[in-house]
């Protein structure tokens, strides 16, 4: 109840916003770029290949009904600028008519024992967004200009919030996103503004996703550079996807789907990374598959109502003949 008193109004501390506190961070799973030293594309190891369930955490292993929030981080950003519009239309498009790409997860599972291979029929799988409509808010925080964390916290594997972290938790106020319950199934992309990723920003990579406990829930994100950025020549451009599908003016935004649904599908089946659907080398459905050029599950074009894009194959335990494979669906 809100008491007023000789023009003034005083409000009870309970309804008072307050900052929302970042208490812990999970480790980042990256993608690096295609040929990079850092790790082998598609990935190859010894022993079994199939994903297994690693338990899941507080009880969450994947997303049962994804939800999608597009985040243009920084005054830098335009509102018509086409990568924005792109991006836009690959995750309005998902679901949809033509969509039989993201179904190859729907396989996976939460509420089995740990080191499960495959689920039953029955229980909590991965599903469909409600209205099946992944893309549930975008929003260009141009308040003020997108500042990167210092190196040394930046590009470290978990332990410290930055400033992209940060940004996450913005977002989920933003979009209303307060509580664990409703952070439950989103997923927040957090784009980079061009020309963000300075040399002070260390050694490149195409994305990667993490996620966060904070005082608002558990939240679930990506951080993506801007890809189409060639003129670095650590980072984005070519080594990321550009016309690595498409030709010409049609592939320019080949990586932007690409990048963007490989961190997706990966936030969907490993929300709080290394606690979902790993393989026992710690590699998540994407990263096996990543910048596959021929054969099976091979990168290709997915058709949906809004537009045709660039997309790789994701890893399937159920695929050849059980023992798993990289598939992709598009037509």
């Amino acid at each position: 109840m809100t008491l007023a008193l000789a023009g003034a109004f005083f409000v009870p501390a309970s309804a008072v916003p307050t900052t929302p506190v970042i208490t812990a961070v999970a480790p980042r799973v990256y993608l690096w770029p295609a040929g990079s030293p850092y790790g082998m594309t598609p990935r190859a190891q010894s022993g079994p290949q199939q994903l297994a369930y690693a338990g899941g955490h507080k009880g969450h292993g994947i997303d049962t009904q994804p939800a999608v929030y597009l985040v243009f981080w920084g005054s830098q950003w335009s509102k018509t600028d086409p990568y924005a519009t792109y991006e836009r239309r690959f995750f309005a498009g998902l679901y949809g008519r033509g969509d039989d790409w993201t179904g190859s997860q729907s396989q996976y599972c939460e509420g089995v024992a740990m080191s499960s291979v495959d689920c039953p029929r029955k229980g909590a799988h991965i599903g469909v967004p409600s209205h099946r409509q992944v893309l549930k808010g975008v929003w260009f925080d141009d308040a003020s200009m997108a500042v990167p964390t210092d190196v040394g916290v930046q590009v470290g594997d978990g332990g410290s919030p930055d400033t992209v972290a940060e940004e996450a938790v913005r977002a989920a106020q933003h979009f209303g996103n307060t509580t664990n319950a409703r952070n439950r199934n989103a997923i927040y992309l957090i784009n980079l503004p061009s020309h963000f990723d300075g040399p002070r920003f260390g050694i490149g990579y195409c994305a990667y996703h993490a996620a966060l406990a904070s005082t608002i829930g558990d939240l679930a994100y990506a951080t993506i550079p801007y890809l189409t950025d060639i003129e670095n020549p650590e980072h984005a451009g070519l080594t990321c996807g550009q016309n690595i599908v498409n030709k010409g003016a049609a592939g320019t935004y080949d990586g932007v789907s690409i990048v963007a649904g490989h961190e997706y599908l990966e936030a969907v089946t490993d929300p709080w990374p290394g606690t979902g659907w790993v393989d026992s080398a710690g590699e998540e459905t994407a990263d096996k598959c990543a910048w596959k050029s021929s054969g099976d599950g091979a990168m290709g074009n997915l058709r949906l109502p809004t537009g045709t894009f660039a997309v790789q194959g994701m890893w399937s335990n159920l695929a050849g003949n059980g023992e798993g494979q990289c598939v992709t669906h598009q037509r």
